[in-house]
């Protein structure tokens, strides 16, 4: 007979693969452990990653968060008596989705910052958006539209606006309460929009079709 020689892997096949015996019993093979191998959960993805299936508990409190979030924000409405069309606004869920992006350390501005800093800013925004529709509509001219109506005060408003293909501007609104709507009053009112805006860039006007306001135009 040819003995074979063994070898290390061979050596290391027979320290996986044990014989025990156990009294009165036949023989049994055990399977040692084998190196590199992995735990099963390293198979699974943990609750904790951001595609794992969600757990009961955590959908439910993902929901009352939710819920927490929509009364604050219905409390501070009815607190302040604010009109519930505010939130139809194009600007409301744009303020939901900034503080949420903030974080939840964030802190609302103070009265102060939202009365000057902020309100300055914010005015230099429309500055520069006006600013950018008065050089367009020099390029393909405008409409000069006024709009008379009434307000729950019972006061007589005009409001001026500019329209262009590219959107509409508000120009400024006058109480003419106090104002006799004759034609050399309203003329006086539309000379100084038209001069605003350019007479050169108006193309059309757009008024009221009573007679002092077409006798106007």
């Amino acid at each position: 007979m040819f003995s074979v020689p063994s070898t290390n892997s061979d050596m290391q096949e027979d320290e996986d693969v044990q014989e025990v015996f156990i009294s009165g019993l036949p023989k049994k093979l055990v399977l040692g452990k084998r190196k590199g191998t992995k735990p099963v959960d390293n198979y699974f993805a943990s609750r904790t990653t951001p595609r794992a299936q969600p757990g009961l508990k955590s959908v439910f409190q993902s929901k009352e968060r939710v819920r927490q979030a929509d009364m604050a924000i219905a409390r501070f409405l009815y607190d302040n008596c604010i009109p519930f069309n505010v939130v139809n606004s194009m600007y409301y869920q744009m303020m939901i989705d900034a503080v949420a992006a903030a974080g939840p350390g964030y802190k609302g501005p103070s009265y102060h910052a939202v009365r000057v800093p902020l309100l300055r800013d914010n005015k230099k925004e429309v500055q520069l958006l006006v600013e950018s529709q008065r050089r367009h509509r020099v390029e393909v001219g405008c409409t000069l539209m006024a709009d008379g109506w009434t307000d729950t005060r019972h006061r007589s408003l005009i409001n001026f606006l500019v329209y262009c293909p590219r959107r509409m501007v508000f120009v400024k609104s006058v109480d003419a309460s106090d104002i006799v709507k004759n034609t050399r009053n309203l003329f006086k009112l539309f000379d100084e929009v038209v001069i605003w805006v350019g007479p050169k860039n108006i193309v059309h006007m757009v008024t009221d079709n009573a007679s002092n306001y077409v006798s106007v135009g």
